[in-house]
């Protein structure tokens, strides 16, 4: 780092000066155009050419064989990369599954279309400016949809089997949203103008990130209670079952409070009500957990897995608390 003075010229423009090691690693020389990038935390990019054309305007994939996992992967690699034209090529021709596949993909995704579709080529293109997303809203539509499906999957395990069906409806619904988040993040990382369009800066963008990261891991626990509940055809006892129902209720709310803190700058105050309330669930799992040598072993498995999501689920939000608290620090 080096420190410039600013100096003013004429009647109202700023220069600073360049250090000359740099001007000259770059050949820059007395009259050549720089570029300069305003972000909104403050901070001036300054960049020695312009490209006729972002990073992330357009990639090219060949695929390697036939399969539809590998057409699905590349395609969806591509998408949460950031890229506004996607174009995928098989080696030969585009077998009837692999095309379908990406086609199908393309529809679940947000903000894409197939602009071009043959047997040698599929051309999808990205439609939504970054002013157009708002990621927070995006993050609190995550927590909605994660939460639900949790709320849902405990109430499977409860024996409300109807609720397995809506679980996996969400958790399509989840995903769309993770991956739209992940797409921004990994742009706003090439792209000098995504954080602007967004309205956001780094540290706020990363903390959405992060946050909407955990979100999706609670989301994949609720489809793992469901799963395991709708396979057992066994009897749990009730005040078990109440017991357990409670313990999914306190990890949702940990979710939610430090969700909440992210997102409206709770003070370090509120966010360690949080985690010590984490800290008393994950203790209760546990006493709970240590008391199922008294069970069967079917019914004592099947319970350990799902005190074992709902642990999990209440670490996960205390990782967003922890990024929240981080996040006070700058206040």
């Amino acid at each position: 780092m080096e420190a410039r003075k600013v100096q003013k010229v004429g009647g109202g423009t700023y220069t600073v000066s360049m250090p000359v090691d740099w001007a000259d690693e770059h050949d820059i020389e007395a009259g050549d155009l720089l570029y300069l990038y305003p972000h909104l935390d403050g901070s001036l990019t300054i960049r020695r050419n312009e490209k006729d054309q972002s990073e992330l305007s357009n990639v090219e994939i060949v695929l390697t064989d036939s399969e539809v996992s590998t057409a699905k992967r590349m395609f969806q690699a591509a998408y949460t990369a950031g890229f506004d034209k996607i174009t995928l090529y098989p080696e030969d021709i585009f077998a009837r599954k692999q095309r379908q596949a990406v086609i199908s993909l393309s529809r679940e995704l947000t903000g894409i279309e197939v602009a071009e579709e043959s047997e040698s080529q599929i051309t999808v293109q990205g439609l939504l400016d970054a002013s157009e997303v708002s990621i927070r809203q995006s993050v609190i539509q995550l927590r909605f949809n994660t939460l639900s499906m949790h709320e849902a999957a405990i109430a499977a395990f409860a024996g409300d089997a109807t609720e397995v069906e809506y679980i996996s409806r969400r958790d399509d619904e989840a995903d769309r949203v993770f991956q739209l988040i992940t797409r921004h993040f990994n742009r706003s990382l090439k792209d000098f103008d995504e954080l602007n369009q967004l309205g956001l800066s780094r540290r706020e963008l990363f903390a959405y990130y992060f946050t909407a990261r955990q979100l999706e891991r609670v989301a994949d626990h609720a489809v793992k209670i469901a799963n395991v509940a709708s396979r057992y055809d066994g009897e749990i006892d009730e005040e078990l079952r109440s017991e357990v129902r409670s313990l999914g209720s306190d990890s949702r709310q940990i979710v939610e409070d430090s969700t909440d803190a992210v997102i409206n700058d709770y003070s370090a105050g509120e966010i360690h009500s949080t985690l010590n309330f984490c800290n008393r669930v994950t203790e209760d799992v546990s006493v709970i957990d240590e008391a199922l040598v008294d069970r069967t072993p079917k019914e004592a498995f099947v319970v350990t897995r799902v005190l074992d999501s709902i642990d999990r689920t209440a670490k996960y939000g205390k990782n967003i608390a922890e990024c929240a608290l981080q996040n006070s620090l700058w206040s």
